[in-house]
């Protein structure tokens, strides 16, 4: 009312408008509820149109209103900072105004407290909620309590089962909210003794909201959704296997008419040990949602009970996670809302290619020249792409090769690009890097790319780079080059001159004795050695690399499959008889005889369906022996997908 008060003053003091336009008031009014109906786009839309008026905007209230309600908007459509930018400008002069304002200064830090939990600084988001808590009363309390329950329940301290109790109290005791409503508190402090080891309570309590939803129907929605995807959970952990699979059965997890829920691009995991605190035993339930670009938004972490730094270990890597955009385009849109994945940490080590030292050379050249690539490397490959192409096309408007070269090489190595489109890119790029007159390292780094973007030529095209006199010429070069052709490839033994190129590899003159390119060609020597019973040989080689026993190497070398074994017998039947699809990611440590050891499941979709039948899967893989002097175990923390499709289950 004193919003209205004050706009309805600066409307009277500005100039006289058109019959048809919209006063600052009405401009309010439509923005705030396109706000509350979830559109965004147009209530910044009309929000800017206020921001027009100079002479309303003259009046620190009615700007400080106009900031707080764009902000949130703004984050919802990935302006975040913007967001929270405005949020920060706008709230203090609120706050200073007393109880007049005191809805918008609670809704500003449930909004800051948001941002908080998507950023995943919980501290913060706990410290805005608690301020969005101060001074309410009745069902007021219910919205803070339960974001206070969220952003607390991997904290083990028995606040977040605390906040849900008392939201349930509220709602149980107001005769304004129907079953449903309830049901959706319910779940939350469900899921908050979940996290607090408490899985007996939490599955009672998820059965009684399960109820209040009217059971186990065919009707789905987001809270349907929730519940049930709770409630396997809870009846996992109770032991319950069978109702667990037939409750995510019922939430249409694995059960996509059109194609199946294919696996990320980009699927990174946080790793084991110190870094993280994290234990190899320790698993995570973590949700998203997808955007149609194929980008992660809105990740939070369902189920964590190694506590607050798991649970966002986990929730960092899920973010940065990137889907093809055609396989988002198959997946109902209730799924790209609200997708959950059962993770544990990785043991291995990160592998770059054995390209690295290329795309290093690459990318120190361009910094060089000037084109730096706004950071957009670091980012998911589907939040990249867009800024790739578009950074293309300015080069091609402005006829910039330089430019056009790096967009091109960047988008060409991006995961979500259609093959086609990678395919020409990486073309375009060989193009470009001859008539810039790159340096040979440059050059070749953009034509290993296309060789390898084409898996049917790629050995003879590898080849064919090699016997180029300004190639062979460059250490760096012939040695990555010789590196690739020498390594035996999925389901193929390497080159009958793969001992001769290594040797080639370990003698070039330029490159220092302890090159990681050096010490991958030692490496696959001594197993090259050890294939044809000369030990002395191999020990001999092993030597030169200064690896201990149980590490691959310093760049991308691994044993390569020979066979997956008989995998028709390995869909599960409780499984199938639910109709369930999905994946497992699979890690294992490889011996030096080519098996696999202590198999277990990293990554999986639906949540606990697959992991008994991928490990099982994966004690059948056979890998190429590899020589090791100390032990049996020539790799460790080897990973293999196992995609589980109805009638097809394979790699």
């Amino acid at each position: 009312m004193i919003l209205a008060l004050l706009l309805a003053g600066a409307q009277q003091a500005a100039p006289q408008q058109a019959a048809d336009t919209p006063t600052p008031q009405q401009l309010f009014d439509q923005a705030t509820k396109a706000a509350a109906d979830g559109q965004c786009e147009a209530a910044v839309q009309a929000f800017e149109q206020i921001e027009k008026n100079a002479k309303v905007m003259a009046d620190p209230i009615v700007r400080a209103a106009v900031d707080v309600r764009k902000g949130y908007c703004l984050a919802q459509l990935e302006r975040s900072e913007e967001g929270q930018a405005a949020i920060r400008r706008g709230l203090p002069v609120l706050a200073a105004k007393g109880s007049g304002f005191a809805e918008e200064v609670r809704q500003a830090h449930l909004a800051l407290g948001k941002f908080a939990t998507l950023d995943f600084d919980y501290s913060a988001a706990i410290a805005e909620y608690s301020l969005a808590l101060e001074g309410t009363t009745g069902s007021d309390r219910i919205r803070p309590l339960m974001a206070l329950s969220q952003a607390a329940m991997f904290d083990q301290d028995g606040a977040a089962v605390r906040y849900a109790a008392e939201a349930y109290g509220i709602v149980n005791a107001d005769p304004a909210f129907d079953k449903k409503a309830k049901a959706v508190v319910q779940t939350q402090y469900a899921r908050a003794l979940l996290n607090a080891g408490r899985a007996p309570e939490a599955y009672a309590e998820l059965k009684d909201s399960l109820r209040k939803q009217g059971g186990l129907t065919m009707k789905v929605g987001v809270a349907d959704v929730t519940t049930r995807s709770d409630l396997a959970i809870a009846a996992w952990l109770n032991n319950d296997k069978d109702k667990a699979f037939e409750y995510l059965a019922y939430t249409g997890a694995g059960h996509f008419e059109k194609s199946p829920f294919e696996r990320a691009r980009d699927m990174s995991l946080p790793p084991c040990g110190e870094a993280t605190g994290l234990k190899p035993e320790d698993i995570a339930v973590v949700q998203f949602s997808l955007a149609e670009d194929g980008h992660v938004e809105g990740v939070l972490p369902i189920y964590a009970p190694a506590g607050r730094a798991a649970a966002i270990a986990f929730a960092r890597e899920v973010a940065g996670w990137s889907w093809m955009p055609e396989d988002v385009r198959t997946i109902p849109p209730l799924f790209r809302y609200t997708t959950r994945v059962e993770l544990r940490c990785t043991t291995g080590a990160e592998r770059p290619a054995l390209t690295l030292p290329l795309a290093n050379a690459t990318a120190e050249w361009l910094e060089s020249k000037g084109v730096a690539d706004a950071g957009w490397q670091a980012m998911p490959d589907a939040k990249s792409a867009p800024l790739e192409r578009a950074a293309l096309a300015a080069a091609r408007s402005k006829k910039d090769s330089l430019a056009m070269f790096a967009a091109a090489v960047w988008l060409g190595g991006n995961s979500v690009a259609a093959e086609g489109e990678r395919k020409a890119l990486l073309g375009e790029a060989v193009q470009l890097s001859e008539i810039l007159a790159a340096p040979a390292p440059v050059r070749a780094y953009a034509a290993i790319m296309k060789a390898q973007a084409d898996r049917a030529s790629r050995g003879g095209a590898l080849r064919t780079l090699l016997n180029r006199p300004d190639f062979q010429g460059d250490p760096l070069v012939s040695a990555t080059l010789r590196l690739l052709l020498a390594m035996p490839g999925y389901r193929s033994r390497g080159p009958s001159d793969a001992d001769g190129l290594l040797s080639a590899v370990v003698a070039t003159p330029g490159l220092p004795e302890r090159h990681p390119l050096k010490i991958a060609a030692w490496l696959q020597r001594a197993n090259l050695a050890a294939s044809k019973g000369d030990l002395d040989s191999a020990r001999h080689a092993f030597d030169q690399t200064g690896l201990t026993s149980r590490q691959c190497a310093l760049l991308g070398l691994k044993p390569a499959v020979r066979s997956t074994g008989d995998l028709s017998n390995a869909f599960p039947q409780s499984a199938q008889r639910l109709g369930f699809e999905g994946w497992a990611r699979t890690e294992f440590d490889v011996t030096t005889d080519g098996k696999t050891i202590a198999p277990r499941v990293v990554s999986a979709y639906p949540a606990f369906v697959f992991d008994g039948a991928a490990a099982a899967a994966a004690k059948g893989f056979r890998y190429t022996s590899s020589y090791r002097p100390e032990d049996g175990v020539a790799c460790t923390a080897q990973e293999a997908p196992i995609s589980f499709h109805l009638g097809r289950p394979g790699q």
